[in-house]
């Protein structure tokens, strides 16, 4: 067989399988303008209780409008997505559709580390400094920092403290969490951390009547290096509960006040 009469046979083939993939996905397209969404299934990425799949539905309902009965085409999956991904405690939302008419919607909360708490006004915070409020049913297990929290935010605030000296602040208690964190010994031995007027933090110890003065949230493994030393070389010389409190907060001293002064 002659070369052109070959290339013609392969082009004509080609030609058919194109023109026949064309009226295959024409065909696909009709099919899936039929389909409505006959249910919505959510799922969580996560075992966090933030909001739940009554709260997602009643969300669409509000804010989206009828999902159900809607054709499946013309599910405005992008708009879903950044719709909840608004809400404060989502962090991620992924929406799709399937030809079995269900619109599918998985949400990942937003996880916290930390909650801060002055009287009854509190927030949580996530790895990265996002402030996100409480959630009025569902409380995080996650350790609280209480007391004079020197940020100012309103109420049902989120995003990242607005002033410089709020963010670095919180960024610091962060990274002293980190560290504590990192230490076994640390996040067993710490009971309570407190924050005193102007931001220092206030550390209470298991099984220590002590209370231990860190000062601002910064240089947090030297000071912990010396509340080491004060446990294994000055506290053992003394009676138990002879000091009040022992200040680190200085760099390179201990400053230890008795209960009696």
């Amino acid at each position: 067989m002659k070369a052109a009469v070959k290339y013609s046979i392969a082009g004509a083939l080609a030609a058919a399988f194109f023109v026949g993939m064309i009226s295959l996905y024409g065909n696909v397209r009709e099919e899936q303008r039929r389909i409505v969404c006959g249910r919505l299934d959510v799922s969580f990425a996560d075992s966090l209780r933030f909001v739940s799949e009554q709260d997602i539905r009643e969300y669409l309902d509000a804010h989206y409008g009828p999902c159900i009965g809607e054709r499946l085409d013309s599910v405005q999956l992008a708009r879903i997505e950044d719709m909840l991904e608004s809400r404060s405690s989502v962090t991620r939302c992924e929406a799709w559709t399937s030809d079995d008419g269900v619109l599918h919607i998985e949400i990942a909360q937003r996880a916290p580390v930390l909650r801060f708490q002055d009287g009854d006004r509190g927030f949580y915070v996530d790895a990265d400094g996002f402030i996100f409020p409480l959630h009025p049913t569902y409380t995080a297990a996650v350790p609280v920092v209480d007391g004079s929290i020197p940020v100012d935010i309103p109420p049902g605030y989120k995003g990242l403290a607005e002033n410089p000296r709020e963010r670095a602040w919180i960024d610091g208690v962060l990274a002293m969490q980190r560290y504590i964190s990192g230490s076994r010994a640390w996040q067993r031995g710490i009971r309570h951390i407190r924050v005193r007027p102007g931001g220092d933090l206030l550390l209470t110890l298991d099984g220590r009547d002590e209370q231990f003065i860190i000062g601002q949230p910064e240089d947090i493994a030297d000071k912990l290096t010396r509340i080491d030393r004060y446990l294994a070389l000055i506290a053992p010389s003394k009676p138990e509960g002879y000091y009040k409190t022992v200040n680190v907060k200085y760099n390179q001293q201990i400053i230890c006040r008795q209960k009696d002064t």
